[in-house]
């Protein structure tokens, strides 16, 4: 009993950390991302033309004074992580995750064919998010819950940022 309470704290405890990072995005960031000539959507068009894959997340950081957007794309042979310069969108560095087959599915909690049956794409959750929030979204995650795809995607908009879910089978916010 004692050990689920613990694990139970500890899975709270780091729920809570990422969503306050998620927040945190400082002033330096945020300029950063207004001055940022490639959107998150584009980034992740370059990064999946790589490869055959589908996104499954991305973030916005800055690295040795570089913005970049940090890709991860589930292809056949597992997850890769492109760095793409937010300035001129080319990629600037590819690290394979070395999650393959049912490992791959195990941590992410999805397979390529979960991702080609949602109907709304990546892309569209953006959108639908940024125009509900009137910012820039910074930070896309894909989720695996409930038997569905959602979109967890993290909007930057008037010195904040706030999660918006979309759900992959309707593009609707939750």
């Amino acid at each position: 009993m004692k050990t689920t309470t613990h694990i139970r704290t500890i899975t709270l405890a780091a729920a809570l950390g990422m969503t306050l990072a998620a927040h945190a995005t400082g002033s330096r960031e945020a300029e950063a991302l207004n001055q940022a000539a490639v959107p998150l959507a584009q980034a992740t068009q370059i990064a999946e033309k790589q490869e055959p894959g589908k996104t499954i997340s991305v973030q916005f950081d800055i690295e040795k004074d570089r913005p970049l957007w940090q890709v991860k794309v589930l292809g056949n042979g597992g997850v890769n992580q492109y760095k793409i310069d937010a300035a001129s969108g080319a990629v600037v560095n590819i690290e394979g995750e070395h999650m393959r087959g049912k490992l791959t599915n195990f941590v992410t909690g999805m397979n390529l064919k979960d991702l080609d049956a949602a109907t709304t794409s990546l892309a569209q959750a953006v959108s639908t998010a940024e125009k509900k929030l009137n910012g820039k979204a910074i930070k896309v995650q894909v989720e695996h819950e409930h038997g569905g795809i959602q979109y967890d995607v993290f909007v930057r908009a008037a010195d904040k940022t706030e999660k918006v879910k979309i759900e992959a089978s309707t593009g609707q916010p939750q």
